[in-house]
């Protein structure tokens, strides 16, 4: 079986959580796999259609796949389509906001929040993903509005704990809310706990290429970018190597490895 990773670097701006905040840069690295002999699953098409708009310099791929889900949802009105619709529009945006199209991102996004909300019986992984989706809203939100979208980035990922506790996607969430939470407000306090909760637990709980898997990669990204800014580069070391022994071609870790002292 031949296996391409393809690399993939972005930056983008994100602020979250609560008004008075600025903006802070925000680094996505996208690994993107392709098993050639076998079927991806919608995860995988995602990402793959995502990485292809940098190619190509359009996102015409990731719209017929947004289009595809909607159709396959009308058809089966199951709400594993919403889901990945969602991930889909919020990958949309990320798209139109590496763009310069702040407008076009943010009606992406919220088409993305209003897929999932309209998901009647939410699990926790629709919670998790609805809460991140809330969180990067914060950045094209003004007072009052960014205090309502902080607040249901709360709600939504505090059901989704209540819902499954040992969904790593959950901690993953709330390490990465913190994380981007300015101590003035009390973030920063729980991220290390909440990262490595995530990491103890398995992606899924049953291999299936159809449901999600993502988060694990980001996961030990956001801790070692933790530990170097808290300067704790000891343990900063330790998840480096953890986590490129598992994901190589990851361009964060890599590029936190370099600033480990010699």
């Amino acid at each position: 079986m031949k296996t391409i990773v393809i690399t993939l670097v972005l930056f983008i701006t994100l602020s979250h959580n609560l008004s008075g905040r600025t903006a802070i840069p925000y680094q996505t690295t996208v690994d993107v796999i392709v098993n050639e002999q076998e079927e991806p699953g919608i995860q995988s098409r995602i990402m793959t259609a995502f990485l292809n708009s940098f190619v190509v310099q359009n996102n015409s791929e990731m719209i017929a796949l947004i289009d595809e889900l909607s159709s396959m949802y009308d058809k089966s009105h199951n709400s594993l389509f919403l889901y990945w619709k969602g991930y889909a529009l919020y990958y949309n945006s990320i798209i139109y906001l590496k763009n310069g199209d702040k407008n076009k991102a943010h009606e992406e996004l919220n088409k993305g929040i209003d897929a999932l909300e309209a998901i009647k019986a939410k699990n926790s992984e629709d919670y998790a993903l609805l809460s991140m989706l809330h969180s990067f809203s914060c950045q094209f939100l003004k007072f009052p509005k960014v205090v309502s979208a902080s607040r249901n980035a709360d709600k939504c990922i505090e059901k989704a704990l209540k819902l499954d506790e040992n969904n790593s996607r959950v901690y993953y969430v709330l390490a990465n809310n913190d994380y981007y939470t300015p101590e003035a407000y009390g973030g920063g306090s729980n991220v290390e706990e909440n990262a490595l909760k995530s990491l103890s637990l398995p992606v899924q709980e049953i291999n299936n290429p159809y449901l999600p898997s993502w988060g694990r990669q980001e996961c030990y990204e956001l801790l070692t970018n933790y530990y170097i800014k808290k300067n704790m580069m000891d343990k900063a070391k330790v998840y480096i190597e953890l986590g490129l022994a598992e994901y190589p071609d990851s361009y964060t870790l890599k590029y936190n490895k370099s600033k480990l002292p010699l």
